[in-house]
């Protein structure tokens, strides 16, 4: 056998071993169905389309580009339906990409920008992509009782501060925003919701686009909404919209990976048909975990009785009891993160997410077993056997929430 290839399917071999007895607990990861995974395979990948939905001409474009702008138009018309924009673009390629492109096309040296601050649970990235092009970046005031913006010290700061635009880009997200309270007159409202965009096609938090007339809605599509790490950008102002149309592709992008638009397309259908009853069991179940921490003795954060209205939960410890839960968990191949920042009280703790269990629907018994696993793991010296034998009682790992062999027949 030739040596790479051997390499590689060696490689293969340990990533299906590790993923197949992990537990998945990553509120940044989740699963596609083979409904979504057969475009990614099917041939679009090699080919060009210049142009998006709302400016497509042949004139200078690929010969073929006309077979895939049909696919732009479906994304429009779910767009519509899912997340009511006027105006819906998939062309970035992933949701810290859709960022940047935003970013480039609208901001100007010497601009003005407030952000949600990477201590409040703000994306990392967002400062040093407003810095790089020039911009004044601001941090907006936080209320942490709240879990929540300083509203009236925020519409202050806009107004003082001349702020032109204001990036809310939440990693770390329990409770929504209520951006209602946001004033939006003279100041552009960048919401890169990557981690709870598929809650609002959902219908279960709200959706700023129908409430702000001078915001775009964008992120990545594979948190919550169970699609190919790919980017969504989503307006229903139209003079946004032309500043960002002409300038994604082909100024900043040649290949929008049309493979990955078609695999998106199918998400956003999936969605449609099954997106309601899947986000309401990934909140169900993170907060049915919640409560078995919680009579476990972890200390997770709540907010009126509820421990969360999205797939996170956030396990409050120290800065020593974080470190050894995380070994363990490594030890062990359950997926999570830790965080290191004041909006866990006490600056150290661990994020969970449900998003990807919820699809393999398991049982409430199941959340029962997971409690047991991450409250064995708490302690330096934890009783192995008695983990992985509760790691072993696990459901498999069938993905739910989505369209069967009888339905679509992925060999057309």
């Amino acid at each position: 056998m030739i040596k790479e290839i051997e390499q590689i399917q060696n490689l293969h071999k340990e990533f299906r071993a590790y993923h197949d007895k992990s537990l998945p607990l990553c509120a940044a990861e989740n699963v596609i169905s083979d409904f979504v995974k057969w475009p990614l395979i099917s041939g679009y990948q090699e080919r060009y389309i210049m142009g998006s939905a709302y400016d497509f001409s042949m004139d200078g474009n690929f010969i073929g580009a006309e077979k895939l702008y049909p696919y732009y138009q479906l994304i429009s018309t779910l767009g519509k339906e899912l997340f009511h924009a006027t105006y819906t673009d998939v062309r970035t390629l992933t949701g810290m990409n859709a960022a940047n492109m935003l970013a480039s096309a609208l901001i100007s040296p010497g601009d003005n920008v407030m952000i949600l601050g990477q201590e409040w649970g703000g994306h990392a990235s967002m400062k040093p992509t407003f810095e790089r092009l020039g911009a004044n970046v601001f941090d907006a005031p936080y209320d942490l009782n709240a879990y929540d913006f300083d509203y009236e010290a925020l519409n202050r700061e806009i107004k003082e501060k001349n702020i032109q635009f204001l990036n809310i880009a939440p990693s770390d997200i329990l409770f929504p925003h209520d951006f209602s309270k946001i004033d939006d007159t003279n100041c552009v409202v960048l919401f890169d919701y990557s981690q709870l965009l598929g809650l609002i096609a959902a219908g279960l938090l709200p959706n700023p686009l129908d409430v702000m007339p001078n915001c775009i809605l964008f992120g990545g599509t594979h948190k919550t909404m169970p699609g190919p790490a790919h980017g969504i950008i989503m307006t229903n102002n139209k003079i946004l919209f032309q500043k960002i149309d002409r300038e994604i592709n082909p100024k900043y992008l040649r290949n929008v990976q049309t493979h990955q638009v078609v695999s998106l397309l199918c998400t956003l259908i999936e969605m449609k048909y099954y997106g309601k009853a899947y986000q309401e069991n990934i909140v169900r179940m993170a907060n049915t975990l919640g409560a078995e921490l919680d009579k476990n003795g972890f200390n997770i954060v709540s907010k009126n009785g509820v421990y969360t209205q999205t797939h996170q939960l956030f396990l409050e410890m120290t800065e020593n009891q974080m470190n050894i839960f995380f070994r363990n968990a490594m030890a062990e191949h359950i997926t999570l993160n830790t965080k290191k920042k004041p909006l866990f009280h006490g600056g150290f703790g661990i994020r969970l997410g449900l998003q990807e269990i919820a699809r393999y629907d398991w049982d409430d018994n199941a959340l029962t077993t997971i409690a047991q696993i991450l409250t064995c793991i708490r302690d330096a010296s934890y009783p192995t056997e008695t983990v992985r034998r509760f790691m072993a009682q696990l459901p498999p790992k069938k993905i739910h929430f989505t369209f069967s062999e009888n339905e679509f027949n992925i060999n057309m």
